[in-house]
């Protein structure tokens, strides 16, 4: 459900804050570049609020002598940044309620300003750049850094919008609300925030303009750079041929070694056209329109499934919600959330949302339960369907295009169900183009075959996305 649709708004042209999914995770970050490329009020001097806060804690970290001691302690203190679980971004796409940021994170960022200090660094402009110095430092680390800091702008910001719109806010509790640069301390607080009845905790609003896939300063944006730059230098002084399948510990290693390429680097990408946000309508990715497309067609099409209380009924209630997903995408236009405008097909993930999307709708409307990215011990299963321990069903989708597809059939499956100790698989194949139709002539057999040589009962659907179909409304 987006932010918007729980509390009844209508947006306007001119807002400039991101809608999110309550209830799921949407893997965008917040761009401390973008944040420096294109303020937006209040956070005009967030970026330099940043830089100041990173520059303190170098000053810290020159004082302290090894990891040890109580200005080591105090480091890891200053550095502790628990993922911001309000504003519903990152990875964990059940749920809001994120992995967290404890101290083991703490003791990476610790290290990765101590190595920079080590290779002579005593202050930064763009803190992403440790990221280029330290393989531990990913791009929802920098998210989570950034939103930390500027809590109390992103507070702001959401109190202003509710203002505006005449949301309810209520009392909610805070992490890391503040940060003391004299007690060198952060500290929680009691905020006024909407609330998110699906995770309980308030909701923290941010610019859309801040979010991207991947930070604007990132390793191998600067491997791109090097090899469009420096091409001659990377095959004559380290012996890359290639520019493919670089590792991120090789791109560390030179970033380590030749300080001055990366402070080229970074006045290049000061200098380039202005970077530009993750596009929210075009959803290239297809991580975010997925929600509210299915919520519409969920409503408009109201399905009543078996009430499920047994093995067979779960099965039935599967095969029930695979099927409505079919007729979303071959009849209703489902198809076109899964194609780019360029005609390239979106990747196997958007596929998996917008499955998720129908399973989400109908599952709530039919108080059946589900988890997504179940991990059976051999590995993160798609979705899983139950009723109790024995009465499950696992399911995974796969793009026909996929070239693990006949493994992931033959083995993956089978192996997450005997992993699992569960018997009943299903195989969700989304298929984009008529040759993928002709490779799957003897899918009948294949499945029949694997489910006798694994002991397992396994059923498939083909689901066909192939652009240009019309609606059955409209046929």
């Amino acid at each position: 459900m987006l932010f918007s649709e729980l509390f009844g708004l209508q947006r306007s042209d001119d807002e400039t804050w991101f809608d999110p999914i309550l209830d799921f995770d949407t893997p965008l970050f917040i761009d401390p570049f973008l944040i420096f490329a294109q303020p937006v009020p209040p956070f005009d001097t967030a970026h330099d609020g940043i830089v100041s806060f990173f520059n303190l804690a170098f000053e810290l970290a020159a004082r302290t002598q090894g990891r040890t001691g109580l200005l080591y302690q105090q480091l890891l203190q200053v550095l502790s940044f628990p993922e911001v679980r309000e504003l519903c971004l990152g990875y964990t796409e059940f749920s809001t309620a994120g992995s967290g940021s404890g101290r083991g994170f703490s003791e990476v960022i610790t290290a990765g300003i101590l190595e920079s200090i080590a290779v002579g660094i005593k202050n930064i402009t763009h803190f992403e750049e440790i990221a280029l110095l330290h393989e531990g430092i990913a791009h929802d680390r920098i998210s989570d850094i950034t939103a930390n800091i500027l809590k109390p702008q992103l507070v702001l910001y959401t109190q202003e919008v509710a203002s505006r719109h005449g949301i309810e806010l209520q009392r909610t509790p805070l992490n890391n609300a503040t940060f003391d640069e004299r007690s060198l301390r952060w500290a929680d607080a009691f905020v006024n925030l909407p609330a998110n009845p699906f995770s309980g905790r308030g909701i923290l609003l941010v610019p859309y303009v801040f979010l991207r896939r991947l930070p604007t300063i990132n390793p191998y944006d600067f491997w791109d750079y090097l090899w469009a730059n420096e091409g001659e230098r990377l095959r004559r002084e380290f012996g890359y041929e290639v520019k493919s399948n670089i590792r991120k510990g090789d791109i560390v290693r030179i970033a380590r070694s030749q300080r001055f390429l990366v402070r080229q680097y970074l006045e290049w990408v000061e200098g380039r056209p202005r970077a530009v946000p993750y596009d929210l309508v075009k959803d290239r990715s297809g991580i975010y329109r997925w929600d509210s497309e299915t919520a519409a067609f969920a409503a408009a099409n109201p399905l009543t499934l078996v009430q499920a209380t047994n093995h067979d009924q779960v099965i039935l209630a599967v095969d029930d919600m695979v099927q409505q997903f079919r007729h979303f995408v071959e009849q209703q236009r489902g198809w076109q959330l899964l194609w780019n405008d360029d005609g390239t097909p979106k990747p196997e993930k958007a596929a998996q949302l917008l499955f998720l999307g129908i399973v989400k709708h109908y599952c709530r409307a039919n108080n059946i339960g589900f988890s997504r990215e179940v991990e059976t011990g051999r590995g993160p299963v798609d979705f899983e369907f139950a009723t109790g321990y024995r009465d499950r069903v696992l399911l995974e989708v796969k793009l026909a295009s996929n070239g693990r597809f006949w493994q992931g059939l033959r083995q993956q499956l089978p192996t997450y169900l005997r992993a699992a100790q569960i018997r009943d698989g299903y195989y969700l194949v989304i298929v984009f183009r008529e040759d993928e139709l002709r490779r799957l002539s003897d899918l009948q057999q294949i499945v029949r075959d694997t489910a006798k040589s694994s002991n397992t009962n396994l059923r498939f659907l083909v689901v066909d996305a192939t652009p240009g179909k019309a609606s059955a409304s409209r046929s």
